[in-house]
């Protein structure tokens, strides 16, 4: 993005054109804050922070993702241009607000380019939680007040002017939602008296209130702010949007110049290892999870690292999505489902993922081919198919290419009932006695694991549940090491005589 900013302008042009681009006003006047190549998603940032429709912006950005900076920048700006004259800045404390009120202070006391560019000058009050800005070019001072979201916000007013602009900058910490009771207050404060204390329309068709926050709770204000229409949310992560729902090994980072893609599968991979997958999955990923409701415990799931496992009665189970229709391929609307295809094994009482392959509005073509090539790999003895609509229609088309190739296996039809009560029954019956395995990268069922029912998709699950009904029965253990490997001698008692 920078790339395609003039490296030298004037500076009325660099006014003129930042008027209408943050990233021209950013990279001519702040040089130093803006170091780096921009993501692409700070487009869509700075878009709803422009748009005066816009009045409140619920901005979800993962941590790192510089929302303290765009939070300074924007305030900034609408100083510089005058569409603010009472500006409120909160912060998670008051001292986290006088940083940025001291960064500003700084900025027109020492930065000329910016502060000569649009007459601005120190006011008669001048602390970093509270000054003005004298702004000569229109004669008018700007008030700007600093607090933390615990203090005492209600009812600012400067010179008989309601802020125009309150900015809520990255306010939420894990002790500030860790109770219900604290995220009520915070949700109660933002919805009610700080909402209402925003200039009205009529007085300021530009008044904003904008929320950059990284969320920490499903109940937390921002996530309240979602359900509500008065607020437009954007949610940014650390992975790209046609990434974040793949394998850790196909993610692929949303700002590379400042989080490398490997390093962040690195850390991922590290936060899988140590049981800390709901950490980066919050802070990163904007994945909220509440241990108390979901249905497993991550220390129920087991991990290993063989690339297969040997001597296991291997079961091949699918989770399928009907092809898309033509209206949907011409409107570009492939679903948000995955087809899965697992290979589970069982050695003894444990079960394995061998192996998982997902993808998003493929044809049957890609299923066959997949399953084929899976079965062929480990020798499964079954393929399990759900016998209902698109299924039924799958089941015959593997059967079809079973006698094209003349390879055969036996297919199973499967008539799961309740999808919710398999999943829970399946894994709760083996998952708390440590005989579920997987593999660490792989991140989209460990992740279905650790938040489901609560998570975006389970067809991870699902599929696993599936592969598991047919594997759970003392005939399929499998193995060198079990009681069923060798029949048990049989003992004379007596004769007859």
């Amino acid at each position: 993005m920078a790339d395609l900013i003039p490296t030298t302008i004037s500076i009325a042009d660099a006014v003129a054109l930042g008027a209408i681009d943050n990233e021209i006003y950013a990279r001519t006047f702040f040089p130093q804050t803006f170091r780096q190549p921009s993501p692409p998603y700070q487009r869509e940032v700075w878009r709803d922070l422009n748009d005066p429709t816009v009045r409140y912006s619920n901005q979800r950005i993962f941590r790192g993702g510089a929302k303290t900076t765009i939070a300074r920048i924007n305030t900034s700006k609408r100083i510089a241009y005058g569409v603010s004259k009472t500006i409120l800045y909160v912060g998670a404390s008051e001292g986290a607000a006088a940083r940025s009120g001291a960064w500003l202070r700084n900025n027109v006391e020492r930065n000329k380019l910016w502060s000569g560019a649009f007459a601005l000058s120190p006011g008669r009050k001048w602390t970093d939680i509270e000054f003005e800005i004298w702004h000569e070019t229109l004669k008018t001072n700007i008030w700007c007040l600093f607090v933390g979201i615990t203090g005492n916000i209600r009812g600012i007013n400067f010179d008989d002017y309601r802020p125009d602009y309150i900015v809520l900058d990255d306010i939420l910490t894990d002790e500030n939602c860790a109770t219900v009771e604290q995220r009520s207050k915070i949700s109660d404060l933002v919805h009610g008296a700080l909402k209402k204390s925003l200039a009205p329309v009529v007085d300021d068709p530009n008044a904003k209130m904008s929320m950059l926050v990284t969320p920490q709770h499903r109940e937390d204000v921002s996530t309240v702010a979602i359900d509500d229409p008065t607020w437009k949310t954007i949610e940014v992560g650390c992975w790209t949007k046609e990434t974040a729902d793949l394998s850790v090994d196909q993610q692929v980072s949303s700002w590379p110049e400042r989080y490398t893609t490997e390093d962040l599968r690195t850390e991922k991979r590290a936060a899988i290892t140590i049981n800390k997958l709901s950490v980066f999955s919050r802070e990163m990923e904007l994945r909220l999870t509440s241990p108390e409701l979901a249905a497993f415990k991550m220390d129920w799931l087991k991990y290993y690292s063989e690339e297969f496992i040997p001597n296991a009665v291997n079961v091949l189970a699918i989770d399928p999505t009907p092809p898309p229709s033509e209206s949907q391929l011409a409107k570009n609307m492939l679903g948000s489902d995955f087809e899965v295809v697992q290979v589970w094994g069982r050695r003894g009482d444990n079960y394995y993922l061998q192996e998982s392959r997902r993808s998003r509005g493929e044809t049957p073509d890609w299923t066959i081919a997949n399953v084929f090539e899976l079965a062929l790999k480990f020798r499964v003895m079954t393929i399990v198919v759900e016998s209902v609509a698109y299924q039924r229609t799958l089941k015959w088309l593997i059967e079809k290419e079973m006698a094209r190739r003349r390879i055969y296996f036996s297919v199973v039809p499967f008539v799961g009932g309740n999808k919710y009560a398999r999943i829970r029954s399946v894994f709760s019956s083996q998952a708390p006695f440590g005989h579920i395995f997987v593999k660490p990268d792989e991140t989209p069922f460990i992740s279905q694991f650790e938040t489901y029912p609560s998570s975006d998709h389970d067809d991870e699950l699902d599929c696993g549940s599936i592969a598991l009904s047919a594997l759970i029965n003392p005939y399929a253990a499998g193995g060198d090491d079990t009681a069923l490997s060798e029949p048990e001698p049989l003992h004379v008692v007596r004769g007859a005589p």
